[in-house]
């Protein structure tokens, strides 16, 4: 049954967690060499000029506060107070994070695995998608508060990463999800 305050408090917890592994990740690199900056930002840049937006239709939706469309499952609307993407009668989102200057997305997924292996071994699984002819990793883990999946694009097309929340008692809405998240669309 869906609680609003447990969600509210869940999303909170979550979201705290992921402000603490960014903090401690830009903490850590920020004396990283600039020449190594530079290649990737190149790399970006490339992959930005060969997107196509008329991929995006009318079934597309913009995850809150990104450049990242998604069609998804139904049930989903926007919550532009919490910033995510969810399912109106249960606990199900998803949200936008972008890489904080100084870390790197291989960075923060190796912490994400280490605290999975270690709380929940066996949950870290990790399948190698094409999301509209991009190459992309989906993630899928468990933490205290959620499942989760995690869409990383790995051919440079768009450092933000979208995360996918769901309960163990929403396992349906988290196979649509993650269906859901092979038609995501980035548009600068």
């Amino acid at each position: 049954m869906y609680n609003k305050s447990t969600h509210t408090m869940k999303l909170c917890l979550f979201n705290v967690a992921i402000a603490g592994c960014l903090f401690c990740g830009s903490f850590t690199s920020s004396c990283s060499d600039d020449k190594a900056k530079a290649q990737p930002e190149e790399q970006k840049k490339t992959a930005f000029e060969k997107q196509d937006d008329s991929k995006i239709t009318e079934q597309h939706v913009k995850i809150p506060n990104s450049n990242l469309y998604i069609i998804p499952p139904a049930g989903f609307t926007v919550d532009e107070a919490s910033g995510t993407l969810g399912d109106a009668d249960g606990t199900a989102h998803f949200m936008q994070m972008q890489i904080i200057s100084g870390t790197t997305s291989e960075k923060l997924l190796s912490d994400f695995k280490s605290e999975a292996d270690k709380n929940f071994p066996g949950s870290w699984k990790e399948d190698a998608v094409t999301v509209n002819g991009h190459k992309a990793n989906i993630y899928s883990l468990k933490n205290v508060a959620y499942n989760q999946y995690i869409l990383v694009f790995t051919d440079g097309y768009s450092d933000e990463m979208i995360i996918g929340n769901y309960e163990e008692s929403e396992a349906a809405i988290g196979k649509a999800m993650f269906e859901a998240l092979k038609t995501v669309i980035f548009k600068k």
